[in-house]
């Protein structure tokens, strides 16, 4: 099989292995992804915030020796050398495209010839269509043309009937790996969006194929078993119409497989190599020979087989390849209920009126936003910028193949729904050590979210997500964040190598080669970093080891009351949710750092961590502010000795005056009035009656089932003075949720006037103490009002002094 490996490998009359040809092309591959790699870092592709970040500098260099030479440039790999090395042999190996073109083709111009040849190298998606929606696709085709639309006798050739059936744009990048010497005239394109259409398609023609082929083959035989009847010689018009029925299949093959004389075979679309093995064979057919009559394997083959057959078949293969026969044998038996005009007229209808629009983008990053434009109407299933980043991640700076597809079967199981297992394994037992244990997975959002707050602190700048008010383009900053760290990882490589007085022929090999790849920046960056944000969203404090290290109960009650306060700051309130950047960060190296560090991390850095959370939160800083305090905290955590000193001036400013700031603000915030002031009011209670709890040597309630609540203790105020502090803190309380009477019940309690004898009843039996508080006084007034509040912020004192 010629076409193996061409959506990873390109074919260059011979498969190379699968290290050496990716070092070979990986300039030719990081200019299909990005025609300008450097762009991003200091160029025109580059965002916003990207020119303000310091480590651009570090891309903008390759690594030196120590006596201040560089290592020659051979020995390095693309994504370790010189960034504008790269961009120059770019613009040395490949022309820059003029603009964004955008044609409405029918697909029998896009299929006659070489000119749009299709891989799938930067589309990771698997084919993910079922026979559903192959059978949503042929209905339309097949009711089109048989509303005359099909070119034929019947279907008004000459131009009459509909204008056709219009499919969605396909953004394609060309690539630049199109041998013309190899392949001849023509082009390849990676398809950014579009796979499984074109992929049916293919199958579709493919069925359409082998049944032309095999009812010629009928036609031949029974008039050779009749003795040549009907005219002999091929002359009759059982001859003339095997012949017609034969050439029919012969062009069909020629739209699948183009051939040119003396220049390699080539598919029309080929995905990546693990995908392609089954959609490799029926795009080639069976040929229909004497050779294959006894292979009941070959394509035209495939729906006869038994399910013991196709289950035998597909055993060692992926769930894509499932997907391609199932829904190849679906649509071959669908066609098998047709008769030969209505599959002629659906052919011709095919040919001449299904139209694409084949959409080339001037950069990649144009690609991106069609295919996000184009999004929303399969939601789950679509591309998203995450996607993108695994590609480059699993493909683009890994270098071995099969670490390529072990990386991207990792991701696949860690990006799968969260479920929870036993026995220290997940459902992919191929996932590497690293997310092993009691959570196996963790949701695409999670996966996604975790990329952007550890770029973000990486990079110390603020990442404007696709899905934010205007939209971004995260993945240039993800690559940003890989390239840094690959980079930072394989200079402490080359330094340790060159130090070292072993001059083998391996040392000199593992010296050409980068130690750390793509593989390992999943697995020590991206994996912990996702698995402790899961943790971290959904409270699951003892999935943390460094818990069960701290020194006294105290200590690890008042880190989880911490946590919680942050994890309901950051999830419920919109302007503080950039604290999960510095949240994040303190967890992984709590987590996977120094034991001899853990408590200056939870005694002195959290309780910074939590005060600029509530900053966020009660004053509402803007955007810039609010990372301008993050980052100011991440350079502290970088250098304990500016804790309390120029860092935390710089991060929190003057300590008093911040605290004076925060009780002004809580003081007078309108808890009350919105259903996110109660949110925050919520997390500054169970914060403060926590801290109350740990003090008095008391259980703190987990929140489970019975989760706590904000109560407003007296919702109708007569005077004016009470209007103004009906929504203030003071005039909530924190109930569990089974506590509160059912509205019905709340009037009725009303109407009789025991409204608060009956939350007095209430509030005692409440295991939070400020509830029980409240439920000392006589009667609830203005006067108590005043009390509980001042009571509240002279805890806030206390708890975040």
């Amino acid at each position: 099989m010629i076409m193996r490996a061409v959506a990873i490998i390109p074919i260059l009359g011979t498969v190379l292995p699968a290290a050496a040809a990716f070092v070979a092309i990986v300039p030719n591959l990081a200019t299909s992804f990005a025609p300008n790699t450097a762009g991003f870092v200091a160029g025109p592709e580059s965002s916003p915030s990207s020119s303000r970040a310091a480590p651009s500098s570090l891309l903008l260099s390759s690594p030196s020796s120590s006596d201040g030479s560089s290592p020659p440039r051979s020995s390095l790999p693309f994504f370790a050398a010189s960034p504008m090395l790269r961009q120059q042999q770019q613009q040395q190996q490949q022309p820059q495209t003029a603009a964004t073109v955008t044609l409405r083709l029918p697909l029998g111009t896009i299929f006659d010839g070489r000119d749009y040849i299709f891989v799938t190298e930067s589309n990771v998606r698997s084919y993910e269509w079922t026979t559903r929606e192959a059978d949503l696709l042929m209905d339309d085709l097949i009711d089109a043309a048989s509303l005359g639309g099909g070119g034929g006798r019947g279907g008004g050739g000459g131009g009459s009937g509909p204008t056709g059936l219009g499919l969605r744009a396909v953004p394609d990048i060309p690539t630049s790996d199109w041998d013309p010497n190899v392949y001849g005239l023509g082009n390849r394109y990676d398809v950014y969006d579009g796979q499984q259409r074109l992929v049916t398609l293919n199958l579709l023609l493919a069925g359409l194929r082998d049944s032309f082929r095999r009812e010629a083959d009928g036609l031949s035989s029974s008039r050779l078993a009749g003795g040549g009847g009907g005219g002999g010689g091929g002359d009759g018009k059982g001859g003339k119409r095997a012949v017609a029925l034969a050439a029919t299949a012969h062009e069909i093959s020629g739209m699948l497989m183009p051939t040119k004389v003396r220049k390699s075979e080539v598919l029309r679309i080929t995905l990546r190599r693990r995908d392609n093995v089954i959609l490799e064979r029926i795009l080639m057919g069976g040929g229909g020979g004497d050779d294959d009559d006894d292979d009941s394997t070959t394509p035209d083959k495939y729906p006869q087989m038994s399910k013991e057959g196709r289950a035998a078949l597909l055993s060692t293969l992926s769930p894509a390849n499932s997907r391609i026969l199932h829904n190849f044998v679906h649509l071959s038996n669908r066609l098998t209920s047709l008769t030969t005009r209505e599959r002629l007229r659906l052919l011709d209808y095919v040919v001449e009126r299904v139209h694409l629009l084949v959409c080339i983008p001037e950069t990649s990053r144009i690609a991106r936003n069609i295919v996000l434009s184009q999004q929303g109407r399969r939601r789950g299933m679509d591309n998203e910028p995450i996607d993108d980043f695994k590609g480059l991640v699993c493909f683009r700076y890994t270098l071995d193949e099969d670490d390529m597809y072990r990386t991207f079967d990792s991701w696949d199981a860690l990006a799968s729904e969260p479920v929870m297992s036993t026995g220290g394994t997940t459902r992919d037992d191929s996932a590497p050590a690293a997310i092993v244990g009691a959570i196996g997975s963790v949701g695409r959002d999670v996966l996604s979210s975790a990329c952007l707050l550890r770029a973000s602190a990486s990079l110390r700048t603020k990442i404007r997500s696709s899905r934010d008010r205007g939209g971004g383009d995260e993945v240039y900053e993800w690559e940003r964040w890989l390239r840094r760290q690959l980079y930072m990882r394989n200079d402490v490589s080359h330094n340790e190598v060159r130090q070292s007085d072993d001059d083998s022929a391996e040392q000199q090999q593992r010296q050409q080669l980068p130690s750390w790849q793509g593989k390992d920046f999943f697995v020590e960056e991206i994996a912990p970093a996702s698995i402790a944000l899961y943790k971290f969203r959904t409270g699951l404090w003892d999935g943390f080891v460094f818990l069960s290290k701290t020194t006294t109960r105290k200590q690890r009650d008042t880190t989880i009351a911490r946590l919680n306060f942050l994890r309901d700051i950051a999830l419920g309130v919109t302007s503080a949710k950039e604290a999960e950047i510095v949240i994040l960060e303190l967890l992984l190296r709590v987590e996977h750092g120094d034991d001899s560090s853990l408590s200056r991390y939870l005694d002195d850095i959290l309780p910074l961590i939590e005060k600029t959370a509530l900053w966020m939160a009660l004053m509402r800083p803007s955007s810039m502010q609010r990372h301008a305090r993050v980052f100011a905290l991440l350079d502290s955590m970088d250098d304990f000795d500016s804790v309390g000193g120029l860092g935390m001036a710089k991060a929190m400013g003057d300590n008093e005056r911040v605290v004076s700031s925060l009780r002004e603000a809580m003081n007078l915030y309108e808890f009350g009035a919105s259903i996110g002031g109660k949110r925050l009011a919520g997390a500054i209670l169970k914060r403060m009656n926590a801290h109350l709890m740990i003090e008095e040597k008391k259980n703190v309630p987990d929140g489970g089932s019975d989760a706590a609540v904000v109560d407003v203790i007296e919702p109708n105020w007569t005077s004016e003075e009470g209007e103004r502090v009906a929504n203030r803190i003071g005039n909530l309380a924190l109930v569990s949720s089974s506590a509160l009477p059912a509205p019905r019940n709340r009037r009725a309690k009303k109407s009789s006037g025991s409204l608060w004898e009956s939350k007095v009843k209430r509030y005692k039996k409440e295991p939070w103490i400020l509830t029980r508080q409240v439920a000392e006084f006589d009667q609830w007034n203005v006067d108590a009002v005043h009390d509980q509040q001042g009571d509240v912020l002279s805890l806030m004192d206390l708890v975040w002094s």
